[in-house]
């Protein structure tokens, strides 16, 4: 056994010189890749992973004049500001919008990790930090974003099995459950390459405030304008700008940092799918406004039909911005009756055997329709079009542009029946919102009836509403698409980017529950030459106790002997993992897995290799409690003995 515990002989990276702005970044190493993870999960817990995504394709757009891409800075203008906004009062001029508001929370938190190795606290440590190791900031901001992406998917992945587990963000709701059309499954993950340079032209004093503004693109702009954007500024085919826009399947805007209110994918703004597209080209979609993710249909049971309204509340000069509002067509907020008014219960009360509500009359009808005819009138009575109130799910201009083909001329948008009036609405002072219109009417809402987006780029291609319509048909098709596009854009301003080792092979990142160690690992092959064995303490208080897996609370505590599979270990191959025998788990301590074992007699201490701290299990006297980390200080509670099974 003392063969097989050796100690380990640890190879000791080579320190490399503080980063110094301009020059490529240095070389990750597997560990720190892992490590690093474990800090941005800790900081995704507190549901910043949508922002590190958005900061990455903040960073990457290039300045005006052409040089720039990602280099770890963004412009500081209008970052942090609370926007004072009010419906209606024309009083913000669009130019006043910060584009990078917003992001300063992340940006600030990332520096942290750039700069001190212990932090978040309950994350794995670094031995040194990533600037005095010569990373480059703007490699660490592309790797945010990466792993940003996996924590969305796997976050996504976790609640289509069961949304109500407790690892789950919040805002995670799903519309088909437990089926194989709800899991997204890529192909392969982000590569994640290092070598871009920090700008040199920034604050003094914050290093990470570029004194350059970047050339963004215009929200309000329509498809033709996005594509060309995409097209000039990183080189895009209209399938990569159409696979990028994706990313707003993650996150939500808010109207006090861009004038956009409510959110994408109202209930899901914290997992990663192509729910985004399904919503774009209207698909059928469920109306979800509890927390428990309960699906409202129409009277029959079936999938709610949906349709986006062109709207504005005339906050700025020119009367907008203009955006697009979804509504669903289906029965009251079966589970949430917050704004029920007495026709809702009435409605409900109705309902016949085997309805959620009683159904709408067809047209020409005074009689319930049957399930497959249509409504007679889609905006009135039991079954009617509603938005998702104080959820609502929006689009913008230069992404509904994608898949239909309308014009918008100093943010006004035109070229569709049922847009006929925004000119005049936007330009008047009436405080009134303004929506799209049945065509040819004055009163009303309706769906504008623009044609598809047939712009192909390059020419004779796929038009890009086909494509759009392709990423709502197949989460996987959508997240290959995003990832190609995802690694082109994180290479721009660069030609010679170098890879890193593939730290996604036999990792273990598990989302943790708030408040949790965050543990990343990579799985080692147990040893199955060897006996099993028990680990006991020599902590007088732990005596006649052995450490074992608790599969109710998933922690490992020390607990009378009784023999079985969860008091059980083995060696890794490697020596230097110890795997329970009924989890197939490594013992973990506050986050770590692997561990350098050294010999005291008979004895073993656990140490982890970063920081030279030793297993301590003073704490895990108490029932319930854990071992954790301390100096040694040569006393039992950090001295194991094993004890071979059967003996």
């Amino acid at each position: 056994m003392k063969g097989v515990l050796a100690t380990l002989l640890i190879v000791a990276t080579v320190a490399q010189a503080t980063y110094v702005p301009g020059t490529p970044g240095g070389p990750w190493s597997e560990q720190e890749l892992l490590v690093v993870k474990s800090k941005l999960y800790g900081l995704f817990k507190n549901n910043l992973a949508p922002k590190a995504l958005r900061l990455a394709f903040h960073d990457c757009m290039p300045y005006p004049d052409g040089t720039g891409g990602c280099d770890g800075c963004i412009n500081w203008e209008g970052v942090d500001v609370h926007i004072e906004t009010d419906k209606y009062a024309k009083n913000i001029t669009h130019t006043d919008v910060g584009a990078n508001n917003g992001l300063g929370d992340i940006v600030r938190e990332l520096e942290l990790v750039y700069t001190v190795v212990d932090y978040p606290s309950n994350t794995l440590t670094l031995g040194q930090s990533l600037k005095n190791s010569g990373k480059s900031r703007a490699d660490l901001w592309a790797y945010a974003a990466i792993v940003a992406v996996e924590w969305g998917i796997t976050a996504n992945n976790l609640a289509c099995v069961d949304w109500d587990q407790p690892n789950v963000p919040n805002s995670h709701c799903v519309h088909e459950p437990g089926t194989e059309e709800c899991f997204v499954r890529p192909a392969s993950p982000i590569k994640f390459e290092y070598g871009r340079a920090d700008c040199t032209e920034h604050d003094p004093e914050f290093p990470y405030k570029s004194l350059k503004k970047e050339n963004h693109p215009d929200a309000e702009g329509n498809g033709q304008e996005t594509i060309k954007y995409f097209k000039d500024n990183f080189d895009f085919f209209g399938r990569e700008t159409a696979a990028i826009f994706g990313a707003h399947t993650f996150g939500k805007p808010h109207v006090d940092i861009s004038l956009f209110p409510y959110t994408w994918t109202s209930s899901a703004v914290n997992i990663i799918n192509n729910d985004y597209y399904k919503n774009i080209v209207g698909r059928d979609r469920w109306f979800i406004n509890d927390k428990q993710c309960r699906h409202v249909p129409d009277a029959y049971g079936n999938k709610p039909k949906t349709r986006w309204l062109t709207h504005s509340r005339k906050m700025t000069t020119r009367g907008g911005p203009s955006f697009w509002i979804h509504e669903n067509h289906c029965c009251p907020s079966l589970y949430n009756q917050n704004n029920w008014s007495a026709a809702d219960y009435k409605c409900v009360e109705e309902a016949g055997p085997g309805q959620y509500c009683r159904p709408d009359p067809p047209t020409g009808s005074d009689s319930p329709r049957l399930d497959g005819e249509e409504d007679g009138n889609m905006n009135t009575g039991c079954e009617r079009f509603k938005l998702i109130v104080g959820a609502d799910e929006i689009a913008l201009n230069c992404e509904m542009g994608l898949y239909l083909d309308f014009q918008v001329t100093d943010g006004v948008p035109h070229g569709c029946p049922g847009l006929e009036h925004f000119k005049e609405e936007m330009e008047s002072d009436n405080k009134k919102p303004i929506w799209s219109k049945p065509a040819g009417s004055s009163k009303g809402k309706a769906q504008p009836e623009c044609g598809k987006q047939m712009i192909a780029e390059p020419e004779g291609s796929t038009p890009v509403y086909k494509i759009m319509e392709e990423f709502a048909d197949d989460n996987n098709v959508w997240i290959d698409a995003f990832t190609l596009a995802m690694e082109k854009m994180m290479r721009k301003g660069y030609s010679g980017l170098e890879a890193t080792p593939d730290a996604n092979i036999d990792q273990e990142c598990p989302i943790p529950k708030r408040g949790d160690f965050v543990t990343c690992y990579m799985s080692e092959e147990v040893d199955n030459t060897q006996v099993p064995f028990m680990i006991g303490s020599r902590l007088d208080r732990l005596d006649g106790k052995v450490l074992q897996y608790d599969s109710e609370l998933d922690i490992f505590v020390f607990s009378e002997v009784t023999g079985n599979s969860h008091q059980l270990w083995r060696m890794s191959v490697e020596n230097h993992q110890l795997i329970n025998e009924f989890s197939g788990k490594p013992y973990i301590v506050e986050g770590v897995a692997s561990f350098d074992f050294n010999t005291d007699g008979d004895d073993y201490v656990a140490v982890n290799p970063v920081t030279g701290l030793v297993v301590n299990c003073w704490a895990a006297r108490r029932e319930g409690r854990e071992c954790n980390f301390g100096e040694d200080n040569g006393s039992g509670a950090m001295r194991f003995h094993f004890i071979m099974a059967g003996k």
